[in-house]
């Protein structure tokens, strides 16, 4: 059984890595939009090779590298509300 302190901080970890994870990705969109199709699917893949590589990293360093189903609900939950909170701040600039 994994400590709670430690599924805690897995959780908090995974809703933050969502999170940066959705800005980086929009980000990354604007860059290479101007791209031809197979540059921009090399660097899709070195991206999401790369977000992996550090997600495990860090939930290594955490928690001895357990995965947990909230995990993965904990970073859906931070990649959707980053979406949530640019609609509302796009919504708010127009008025």
């Amino acid at each position: 059984m994994i400590n709670l302190v430690i599924q805690f901080k897995l959780i908090i970890f995974s809703f933050i890595f969502g999170f940066l994870f959705s800005a980086l990705l929009e980000w990354f969109n604007k860059i290479v939009r101007k791209c031809n199709m197979y540059v921009k699917l090399l660097l899709s893949i070195l991206l999401v090779a790369i977000m992996t590589f550090i997600y495990f990293v860090g939930i290594q360093k955490i928690g001895n590298a357990i995965f947990h189903i909230y995990s993965l609900i904990s970073i859906i939950i931070g990649f959707i509300l980053y979406d949530i909170i640019i609609k509302i701040i796009a919504n708010n600039n127009k008025k």
